[in-house]
């Protein structure tokens, strides 16, 4: 098989060397524009596991990079007067040139020819290829010219950052956070051998402008951040390489192939460098793709290539964009870390080590047990508690006036049991039985102001609905501690939509919830941006109880940015929001976490956040971190028997009298 790589860094030269360890007679050509010594950029960074990946593919090359790493297992994060240090991460860290330079050595001595110097400029010059594979980097060309077969969507992010180097040798994967005259600073720093680190500053664009830098100017750049940041230079020098400010682009690819030709690297996808995975994702793709073409029996040609590819994209992908939503997260943290700067220390240092969700709780309870326990006593303080704590899921909150015994709520489930809209028996035992079993809020299944066609989706618009509803809420009630709230649905759009609403909701306040949900489905977001919405919230809050949370169900799109200057618009008239993941996320735990964390720290509403695929210790490290106030979670994850719950029992109070 006759393959081309346009481009010859990591993940291109690592194919080449994988196809040839698979069949010597394979013909592997790998272009490159630059020299054999140019390069750009300091330190790689990968993790453990990465690493066995590596030593599985290739034992040779990886051998030869391990001799050449700086290994660290410790995160520090410095902010203010705290340093605090997170240990059994497991890191290493190695010269980007050094890495390519072994790489090229290694290409060399199985015979894959790497034309330096060489610059590919159109898919006709390598026509006679079986195989055109594309890493030829974020910007690619090769991208842009199939455009319409891959459907690229290149997101470019708001904040500023500069690559540098510096000679400090740097112990741990270091942030430093830094609050100047112009604003605040990341920095993002690693070591990459016993006397050099990676230096990346960050900051918004707001802060860029006002400290005076321009975009290519490295002296200057180079002059001003020296100075601020000298105290954790310790009399070294940053050093530059190409050092212009950027703004991160995310990539993505509706599609990775085009008939003969794949994307690879950065061309098909990126991640936010605060997880320091590019190059990990690189070399990674390209065992994924030798691994599907031998699989597929190439070489050969035409179909066996394109199935091929196929396969590859089918295995490679959700690993991908696993990755990508954990980047996505952590780049919005550090997008918004002016945000954080008013939490309890311990706080702040544990809302970053968790900020890409996926590190739980119990993981920070083993890797830095005393950070777990500091951030333990502050959700302690707020909620008044002393003595023996809880596990952060149980420990009490409130939504306004209400009082909650812990932080699990049970999801909007469709039971689908409904009587002509009258609920039932099974009801009862379904609602009933969550919040006996531990739960400290239990949400209707969505219950719709006027009578669907369908008579099994439950409704509250006639009172028989209402009395029937009536009779589940103070059996949980009287029954639990737990509350209970109602997922209140209406079109705004059908005929008496708003009088259907007016009624509903009285009958709502008649059945006792605790709680009413608002929700808008799919017109939520767009509500919220427009003068009418005053009028249906005005309806619902001449018929609902002061006394009693109201709440509004939305779900994550596009635009977080623009979601909470509308929350915020409303914040008066509306005291909960509740944040569902964006439509087609799979099984992605916690989607919409970033926006839930938004929400709470800019707007200063109280937030239910739904994890339909979370986990009890994803909840116990979005509670720990501040991310949220309650966690709502599918019937599955309500029912698993490791989540933490409180101990069941009867209620300690009467049931809620409807209104007079």
């Amino acid at each position: 098989m006759n393959t081309v790589c346009i481009g010859g860094g990591p993940a291109g030269l690592y194919l080449g060397i994988l196809l040839k360890l698979a069949d010597r007679h394979h013909n592997v050509t790998v272009f490159e524009r630059n020299r054999p010594d140019d390069t750009f950029g300091f330190g790689v960074v990968f993790s453990e596991s990465t690493l066995g990946n590596l030593a599985a593919a290739d034992p040779v090359s990886h051998r030869d990079i391990t001799r050449r790493f700086a290994r660290w297992d410790a995160i520090e994060t410095h902010w203010r007067d705290h340093v605090f240090t997170s240990t059994g991460h497991g890191f290493c860290g190695l010269e980007r040139k050094q890495l390519l330079l072994i790489l090229q050595a290694r290409a060399a001595e199985l015979g894959v020819d790497v034309m330096f110097d060489c610059e590919i400029k159109s898919l006709d010059e390598v026509a006679g290829a079986d195989l055109v594979v594309a890493c030829d980097g974020v910007g690619s060309w090769v991208r842009a010219a199939r455009a319409a077969d891959f459907g690229p969507d290149v997101d470019v992010r708001p904040n500023r950052f500069v690559w540098l180097g510096t000679t400090v040798p740097y112990p741990a994967f270091t942030f430093i956070f830094l609050e100047t005259q112009y604003g605040l600073f990341r920095v993002h720093a690693y070591p990459y051998s016993d006397t050099g680190s990676t230096f990346i500053v960050e900051c918004t664009d707001a802060t860029w402008t006002a400290a005076g830098f321009t975009v290519d100017d490295e002296d200057r750049t180079i002059a001003i951040l020296e100075d601020l940041f000298a105290s954790h230079l310790h009399g070294h020098r940053l050093i530059r390489n190409r050092s212009i400010w950027r703004n991160f682009p995310t990539v993505r690819n509706r599609c990775w192939r085009s008939g003969n030709v794949v994307l690879m690297g950065d061309a098909a996808h990126t991640a936010h460098f605060s997880i320091g995975s590019g190059t990990k994702l690189a070399m990674e793709d390209a065992i994924a793709l030798q691994a599907a073409l031998t699989e597929a029996g190439a070489p050969g040609p035409g179909v066996v290539v394109e199935a091929a590819l196929a396969a590859y994209e089918a295995r490679r992908r959700p690993e991908v964009e696993a990755l990508q939503a954990a980047a996505q997260a952590s780049l919005e943290w550090f997008e918004g870390t002016e945000r954080y700067l008013g939490l309890p220390p311990a706080r702040f240092a544990y809302s970053l080590l968790t900020r890409s969700l996926r590190v739980s709780h119990a993981s920070m309870q083993r890797r830095d047990p005393a950070l777990a326990a500091a951030v333990e006593d502050v959700l302690a303080a707020e909620a008044g508690l002393g003595g023996t704590l809880p596990t952060p899921a149980l420990v009490p909150t409130r939504l306004g006036p209400l009082a909650l015994p812990g932080r699990v709520a049970l999801a909007p489930w469709p039971l689908r049991a409904a009587e002509r809209g009258v609920v039932g028996d099974d009801h009862l035992v379904f609602l009933g039985a969550r919040a006996q079993g531990g739960v400290a809020l239990v949400l209707t299944e969505p219950t719709w102001v006027h009578t669907p066609d369908d008579g099994a989706v439950a409704a509250i618009a006639t009172d028989e609905q209402a009395v029937a509803w009536r009779r589940i809420v103070e059996f949980v009630h009287g029954r639990s501690e737990a509350t209970i709230g109602l997922d209140l649905c209406v079109e705004l759009g059908r005929p008496r939509a708003l009088d259907d609403l007016r009624e509903a909701t009285w009958r709502a306040a008649f059945a006792g919830f605790d709680l009413l949900q608002l929700d808008l489905g799919a017109d939520a977001a767009a509500a919220l941006h427009h003068d009418w919405f005053r009028l249906v919230i005005s309806v619902v809050r001449m018929n609902w109880p002061a006394g009693r949370p109201l709440a509004l169900r939305l779900r994550r799109n596009a635009d977080d940015v623009a979601t909470c200057a509308a929350v915020a618009r409303w914040r008066e008239l509306v005291s909960v929001i509740s944040v569902a993941p964006a439509d087609g996320v799979g099984g992605r735990r916690l989607d919409a976490a970033p926006l839930a964390d938004r929400l709470r720290h800019e707007v200063g509403v109280a937030v239910i956040l739904e994890g339909p695929h979370a986990s009890g210790d994803d909840v116990d490290a979005v509670i720990a971190a501040g991310r949220c106030d309650l966690v709502a979670l599918g019937l599955a994850l309500v029912d698993d028997p490791t989540l933490p719950r409180r101990a069941p029992g009867r209620a300690r109070r009467a049931a809620r009298p409807g209104p007079a």
